[in-house]
């Protein structure tokens, strides 16, 4: 049996390429990612929250956003 994990997700290439890699190791259980309450996009590359929401459905993942505030510093963030 697989050791369960969380994994980041930024909805672009690297992130999948991340889970692809992880997958061989653990059972990945969820994405984790950062979306802007102001613009409802994922932090890091803008992609529309409904975009996220699709590409977790198809990978089979439960999704779990975290919404931080467009002014978000680093200790807000952490």
């Amino acid at each position: 049996m697989k050791e369960k994990a969380v994994i980041s997700w930024s909805g672009g290439k690297d992130s999948a390429l991340a889970l692809h890699e992880a997958q061989k190791d653990f059972e990945i259980v969820a994405l984790l990612t950062t979306v802007t309450e102001e613009y409802d996009r994922i932090s890091v590359h803008g992609v529309r929250t409904s975009l996220l929401e699709r590409q977790a459905h198809s990978l089979n993942c439960a999704l779990d956003k975290v919404f931080i505030p467009l002014t978000c510093s680093r200790a807000d963030f952490l």
